[in-house]
């Protein structure tokens, strides 16, 4: 049965942001709903209510951080606060689903350390239902994915990615129906930009739009479902085309598009929802059988920040790890004379001391001919005075191995093309250099746009071969870059140090950090 929804006024296209104040102390936990009972059951184990005619959904997405986020004027976040605002909208409808979106593992110095396990375990405590995989859940590689979905106490779902043999990533987990109230809720998982991990040539990314098709064929030739709920990694524009090639599709829950704000728009009557990120909302979407019809009212927003009165048990796991985090990365490594900064990204585009002072720390630690860093992997800054454990860790959170390969000059030329295509997009793979430099120009035409490259002062030769101290996320493709495919792995991954371990032994080595522009890169008109 097709669902009908409801719209907010005579607009199509709504965006809106209702802060719901929440302030009621967590009273219980519930165990998470894992799969639906007969027809005939009163309530299952979370205490949803067969007979209840609205289920709600409470979706989230983005938790690289297990405490509250102070960044922007705003304190938002903590798993603690989202505990509290969930369980407030149960007390108010028991037949609640809480649904995740992705991204539990990397992206921040938090993530890097832990790699995502707090959060499961704090997922485990809230009661959460279902979750969705984000690209950043492969930062550490499929295998630390796959345990952290053997250590959560709810499922997860992936309807596009195949692991490296051709199989659903999860068994029977291209899809899943959840009864909540009288609603059977069917919900299907896309995940994208795959390649952007360190995991990209251990997955296969399924295109989303064939793979949602296939996922509510079979989906609903197993049985009744009321309303079909996409979960993606997909921004709001990429949704529409979804919900446009699929009309099965009742409602889609997105990647965040502001870290800030929570976005609701509609593609037709199809609502497109986003919650803040960093825990920093929960969307609210309300279904109702109503005469035989299912009926997906207005979405909502429920903030978690300051107003939200902690739950005491979740607020005693976040100060565990803020304690042990402050013990283990206080220690000072060497003091700053010139600020590491990033303003706006420019790592992505032009040369920083930042990226100099990382791209020096590879290089050193492998006695290569260059040193080659990411600019989208740089995530922090250190201004100083002083340079701490800390910020080795903050800067390069995703654990990356720094590897020493040899390649030809032709090679690395190519790698250098790479690097530079996507910087009109602030692409990640932007090379930031030591013992090389070279110039670009970002309006040249693809492929031409590199120049005057030169190692250790004498220009590039082509046919000789250089040493290259650079993390296997780059060698692997990352970011689509081509040119070390062919490069001879002198020390693999497998036995190669840390990004964050390389850059704390120099920064320990060197004392005083004082880095300085030196045109390595010049960007040309």
């Amino acid at each position: 049965m097709t669902a009908r929804r409801q719209t907010p006024s005579a607009s199509v296209a709504h965006r809106t942001a209702v802060a719901v104040a929440v302030g009621a102390t967590l009273v219980a936990l519930a165990a998470p709903v894992t799969a639906a009972p007969p027809d005939g059951a009163g309530t299952d184990r979370s205490g949803n209510p067969r007979t209840s005619k609205t289920a709600t959904l409470l979706y989230f997405h983005d938790a690289h951080e297990i405490g509250p986020v102070l960044t922007g004027g705003q304190d938002r976040g903590g798993v603690a606060r989202l505990a509290t605002a969930i369980e407030t909208v149960r007390d108010e409808n028991p037949a609640t689903s809480v649904v995740f979106g992705g991204d539990l593992a990397g992206g921040s110095l938090f993530g890097g350390l832990y790699k995502g396990f707090p959060m499961v375990e704090a997922f485990n405590e809230i009661g959460v239902d279902l979750a969705n995989f984000g690209q950043h859940d492969f930062d550490f590689g499929v295998d630390n994915a796959r345990e952290l979905v053997g250590a959560s106490e709810f499922p997860w779902i992936t309807s596009n990615l195949l692991d490296a043999a051709g199989r659903p990533f999860v068994d029977d987990g291209t899809w899943t129906v959840q009864r909540v109230g009288q609603v059977r809720i069917g919900f299907i998982g896309l995940t994208d930009a795959i390649e952007t991990t360190s995991a990209g040539d251990q997955l296969v990314e399924e295109d989303a739009v064939d793979s949602a098709r296939a996922a509510i064929e079979d989906m609903t030739s197993h049985g009744r479902v009321d309303v079909v709920v996409a979960v993606t990694q997909h921004p709001m524009d990429v949704n529409r085309e979804l919900v446009r090639a699929v009309p099965a599709i009742d409602a889609v829950f997105g990647e965040e598009m502001a870290e800030y704000s929570s976005v609701i728009e509609y593609e037709g009557d199809v609502p497109l929802m986003a919650s803040e990120g960093n825990l920093g909302s929960l969307v609210r979407l309300d279904i109702s059988k109503e005469r035989g019809d299912y009926v997906v009212a207005p979405p909502s927003v429920v903030e978690v920040d300051h107003t939200v009165t902690p739950d005491p048990e979740l607020l005693e796991l976040e100060e565990h790890y803020a304690a042990e985090m402050a013990e283990n990365l206080s220690e000072v490594l060497a003091s700053v004379a010139t600020p590491l900064l990033n303003p706006d990204h420019a790592s992505r585009g032009r040369e920083t001391a930042l990226g100099n002072f990382v791209a020096d720390a590879f290089r050193a630690h492998h006695g290569a001919d260059v040193g080659w860093a990411n600019g989208g992997g740089l995530r922090a800054e250190a201004p100083g005075p002083d340079f701490t454990v800390r910020d080795a860790y903050a800067i390069a959170p995703f654990d990356n191995k720094v590897m020493h390969v040899e390649v030809t000059g032709a090679d690395l030329a190519q790698a250098l093309e790479d690097g530079v295509a996507q910087v009109a997009d602030l692409g990640g793979g932007f090379p930031q250099v030591s013992g090389m430099s070279y110039a670009y120009s970002p309006t040249a035409s693809a492929g031409s746009r590199v120049s005057d490259v030169r190692v250790g002062g004498r220009p590039l030769d082509p046919a000789a071969t250089y040493t290259v101290a650079v993390p296997n996320y780059v060698v692997d493709g990352g970011d689509g870059i081509t040119g070390f495919s062919d490069a001879d792995a002198l020390v693999p991954a497998s036995e190669a140090p840390s990004d964050a371990e390389t850059i704390a032994a120099h920064a320990r080595q060197l004392g005083v950090i004082d880095v300085v522009l030196e045109g390595r890169i010049t960007v040309l008109p």
